[in-house]
């Protein structure tokens, strides 16, 4: 394993993983192979039946950890960062002003105020402020309801700015988008750097943010980390002008979608379950890639690798290519397994290990060698399958972009 520490990363063909702590800095329980968080994130991971990232984290950065000296693990160390400033031209001024005032406003109501059906109740004790949750929805935002406004009231702004009652304000939740943050602006400058020797980065936030559009935020996700490691790109800073994002999680990157929908330098392309079986129900259809630069690949329930996930896996590519992106950010989410608990609840895919190893194969294939790479975790609920699925798919790609780039057939 190597740390931050280690500065010859391009020489040494690794490839970055970026997140908040260190593998060494993860125990293992007595069986040897069970990570250990800390109380905060166990606290934290128990407020969802099915999403636990601070666990899948933990479990993805060990088995890389144990099974490969190809990478290099990096935190992004700390420095003062402004969420308002960071996502100005991704969400709006109030959904930022929201998650960054929420949960201070939610503790000043103190118990007296705070109504119980806008508190998340799942048996934490007496004494413990609870995750606010909305319990209420305006009507759907159109053009001549001019005259919806978010309410001065938290538990009344929750309601407006978020699309499902599992999407909880948390204590912690400003610290963490903070540091999520921070990664992906480190992933995105480590990509630049080490592009040209085959080096590509996999960024590990905390929370997922695809379903997160410019004024909403749901489905685990808040600020929007597709959509930011994009904009970072094409600061002048690093003057792309193009970026791809492919969306491989098994639902639709539907906040991405509509944050880059009338952007003619974002391509967003998108593999998913077909959303009149899954989530988000009311975005993903085929016919809504009427934009240039939005390609919309529904799937069915029950899809295998070679029953039409490859396919349009290789259409998701060949469009990139055309599109001639400057870099692209990979959305890679690990529900697509099969057996994965939130997919099956109402449909589900049926990709096994192997498949992700080709999956791997299959993108760095496709894509020129040079080409700035930031994978950044979205979602994947199989705690037993993430290790082995996330690993199979990084190192198949490094392994075709670095050791096999002169007969990796492109």
């Amino acid at each position: 394993m190597t740390t931050e520490e280690d500065k010859q990363d391009d020489k040494n063909g690794l490839f970055v993983l970026v997140a908040p702590t260190l593998p060494g800095s993860i125990a293992l329980d007595e069986t040897g192979t069970r990570p250990i968080i800390d109380v905060t994130d166990q606290a934290a991971d128990a407020l969802d039946n099915f999403n636990h990232p601070r666990f899948r984290r933990a479990i993805i950065m060990k088995t890389l950890e144990s099974t490969s000296e190809k990478v290099s693990f990096q935190s992004p160390g700390k420095h003062e960062i402004c969420l308002k400033s960071l996502y100005r031209d991704i969400h709006s001024e109030g959904l930022l002003d929201f998650l960054t005032t929420a949960w201070s406003r939610w503790d000043a109501l103190t118990e007296q105020g705070r109504d119980p059906g806008s508190s998340l109740d799942i048996g934490q004790g007496e004494g413990v402020i609870k995750p606010l949750i909305p319990t209420n929805m305006p009507l759907p935002r159109v053009v001549h309801q001019k005259n919806q406004f978010p309410s001065q009231n938290v538990m009344g702004q929750i309601g407006y700015y978020c699309t499902d009652m599992c999407t909880p304000i948390t204590g912690i939740l400003t610290t963490e988008l903070k540091s999520d943050a921070s990664i992906i602006q480190k992933a995105v400058d480590i990509s630049i750097k080490s592009s040209q020797s085959g080096g590509f980065v996999y960024a590990m936030p905390t929370h997922p943010g695809h379903h997160a559009a410019r004024d909403s935020f749901g489905g685990y996700c808040y600020l929007n980390q597709a959509a930011l490691a994009a904009k970072l790109f094409q600061t002048e800073k690093y003057g792309i002008r193009k970026v791809a994002i492919l969306d491989i999680d098994y639902h639709c990157g539907n906040g991405t979608i509509s944050i880059f929908h009338n952007d003619s330098t974002v391509l967003v392309a998108s593999l998913h379950c077909d959303p009149n079986f899954d989530y988000p129900f009311h975005s993903g259809f085929a016919d809504e890639s009427s934009c240039a630069t939005t390609l919309n690949l529904p799937l069915a329930p029950g899809t295998t690798w070679e029953g039409g996930y490859r396919q349009a896996l290789q259409t998701a590519l060949d469009t990139i290519n055309r599109f001639k992106a400057g870099a692209v950010a990979i959305s890679m989410g690990l529900d697509t397994h099969e057996g994965d608990p939130c997919a099956i609840r109402r449909a589900g895919f049926c990709l096994k290990g192997k498949d992700y190893w080709e999956m791997g194969l299959s993108i760095a294939k496709a894509l020129s060698e040079q080409l700035p790479v930031v994978f950044i975790q979205e979602g994947g609920y199989r705690m037993d399958a993430v290790g082995e699925a996330a690993s199979n798919v990084l190192l198949a790609f490094h392994h075709c972009r670095t050791e096999l780039k002169n007969t990796c057939q492109r």
